[in-house]
């Protein structure tokens, strides 16, 4: 049997160090009122992955460590285990520390884990039932787990979360598509007129600076056509002109470059000039010829330079370079955004049909939960009946909704009434403390035939009820001991008779300290502790006999 088989405990609330092997079976806790019963418990729920407390150190400045070792089968757990990133061990050890600093420390078969990771394995490997667990009767998660779990349901459930999860998931990349093509700049139709404007501008890496030269040019053109006509005449002059007087020069340089060297050198270069000049002249005379300055062409070169800046005004760049780039970038996320508007498209349709395998598994479910109802009623009644509850009246409604959950679509209610006459209402408006927790056994007696959970642990579920119905009871718990390791905290002598097991809780007080200590009973210890409670402390022989007759017959 899957169960808590150790638990080691030091240095936690008044407990020095603690060791407890268990067995399998029922188990029952006793001890006086302030022996300290609820601090094993606590121990427990930072198994459980509750949040470390620097109060739970008995010596502050030592660490507290509490560890539960289970013995667990591989074809149960494993797969618990690998969901989780854990190494799975048939004998798994549990262990938490908190360091005098208020941190703490989870582990799990001494590999460090993170609390979450904690909380989700020992979910699975413990139920600690308080009285203030009664709330669970108007959970809806509880209630559905007590139905499915009754239903052997978990087929369909997975079958439905299958579908759940794609749908969810497919609901969030439908919704990061949109809010991604809504933060890059909008719809396609927006990106196709920017990147047209730019396009149809015909851009041209160095225009604008070609653009600015023109202008210069034609800002200037009558100083330039006054230049040009005065190289001109200077040039062609008859008296004699600038051209003239340069072959004159080259002419008298010639007739003499034989005498020496330098001599030959002017020549030469006289020469050159007189070529060079001529060349020039002739560029000048093409130049003035081709210049004819259109009074239209500044408007257009104008014209030109304003769109240009404007666009870089509303694209915020520079230069023409920046528009050539931005229109690059645009053509890309035109192309991005088409993409992105057919993958919105198709994942639009798959949700769809995510939605619709959904709702057809989700209905399944529900058929499947509606039909088993009359069973799981009958079976509650039954064991009302037997808690001295025959005339309780307890009903199940179940309806569905346009809601999907992890769980379906389903909402249940538990209804109940105590006495005859009465019309059944929810739970926490009719039922006293000890209606509750008797109607809370029943459900998790259930739960303990189909149910996958390791050990069970109530405390004080005889909370407002004795005599034959405490007997009962323990008839009840016991029973839960053959599918399931059962632990019970209870004040209660018929209760505590029927244990395989029996601890003893005892606080030990002494001038400078106080601690608790746990020890199990042997069977004269264990008679006095029924008859105890019975009786009182100081029991008497009717109590021991009546004390001993409980223990045999349970």
């Amino acid at each position: 049997m899957d169960m808590l088989v150790h638990l080691k405990v030091s240095n936690f609330a008044l407990i020095e160090v603690l060791e407890l092997s268990w067995h399998s079976g029922f188990t029952t806790i006793t001890g006086e009122t302030g022996a300290g019963k609820s601090i094993m418990l606590g121990a427990l729920n930072h198994l459980l992955g509750q949040r470390a407390d620097l109060k739970a150190l008995k010596d502050d400045s030592q660490k507290c460590v509490i560890e539960g070792t289970f013995r667990l089968a591989a074809g149960q757990y494993a797969s618990l285990f690998e969901s989780l990133e854990l190494d799975f061990e048939e004998e798994s050890i549990l262990r938490r520390e908190i360091l005098p600093s208020g941190k703490s420390r989870a582990f799990v078969n001494d590999s460090p884990v993170r609390l979450e990771q904690m909380q989700k394995l020992s979910n699975h490997l413990i139920d600690i039932h308080s009285q203030h667990d009664t709330l669970l009767l108007n959970d809806t998660a509880f209630q559905l787990e007590l139905i499915d779990s009754f239903g052997q349901h978990q087929e369909l459930i997975q079958d439905y979360q299958a579908s759940y999860k794609e749908w969810k998931a497919s609901s969030r990349r439908l919704k990061d598509l949109k809010d991604l093509s809504a933060q890059e700049g909008g719809d396609l139709d927006y990106l196709e007129f920017l990147y047209q404007e730019l396009a149809d501008a015909k851009l041209i890496p160095s225009e604008q600076e070609d653009i600015e030269q023109k202008l210069e040019v034609l800002e200037h053109k009558g100083k330039i056509e006054s230049a040009l006509s005065s190289i001109e005449t200077l040039s062609q002059a008859s008296s004699p002109g600038l051209d003239e007087m340069l072959r004159i020069v080259n002419s008298e340089l010639k007739s003499v470059r034989h005498l020496n060297s330098q001599l030959e050198e002017f020549a030469n270069r006289s020469e050159a000039l007189l070529i060079e000049f001529e060349d020039l002249r002739q560029e000048i005379e093409s130049y003035a010829s081709n210049s004819q300055f259109d009074p239209l062409e500044k408007e257009k070169l104008d014209a030109r330079l304003s769109q240009l800046i404007h666009l870089q005004r509303k694209h915020q760049v520079e230069d023409v370079n920046g528009l050539i780039t931005k229109r690059d970038s645009l053509d890309e996320r035109m192309s991005a955004a088409a993409d992105r508007e057919q993958a919105i498209k198709m994942e639009g349709e798959a949700l769809e049909s995510f939605h619709e395998e959904m709702v057809s598994k989700a209905k399944l479910l529900h058929e499947a939960r509606k039909s088993l109802i009359p069973n799981l009623v009958g079976s509650i009644k039954q064991l009302l009946s037997e808690l001295n509850m025959s005339n309780a009246s307890f009903e199940i409604q179940l309806s569905s909704n346009t809601h999907y959950e992890l769980r379906g679509n389903d909402q249940v209610s538990f209804l109940f009434s105590a006495n005859p006459g009465q019309s059944p209402k929810p739970l926490n408006k009719v039922a006293s403390g000890g209606e509750l927790s008797r109607v809370m056994l029943s459900l998790k007696a259930i739960l303990a035939k189909s149910r996958s959970l390791p050990t069970i642990i109530f405390d004080e579920i005889d909370t407002g009820v004795s005599g034959q119905t405490a007997l009962k009871i323990g008839d009840i718990l016991k029973e839960m001991g053959q599918y399931m390791q059962v632990i019970s905290i209870t004040h209660l002598a018929q209760i505590a008779s029927k244990g395989i097991q029996h601890y003893l809780v005892k606080k030990e007080s002494s001038a400078d300290d106080t601690k608790t200590e746990i020890q199990v009973l042997s069977p004269s210890q264990r008679l006095e502790e029924v008859a105890r409670l019975l009786g009182g402390d100081a029991p008497s022989d009717a109590a021991l006999a009546n004390a001993r007759e409980l223990i045999e017959q349970a």
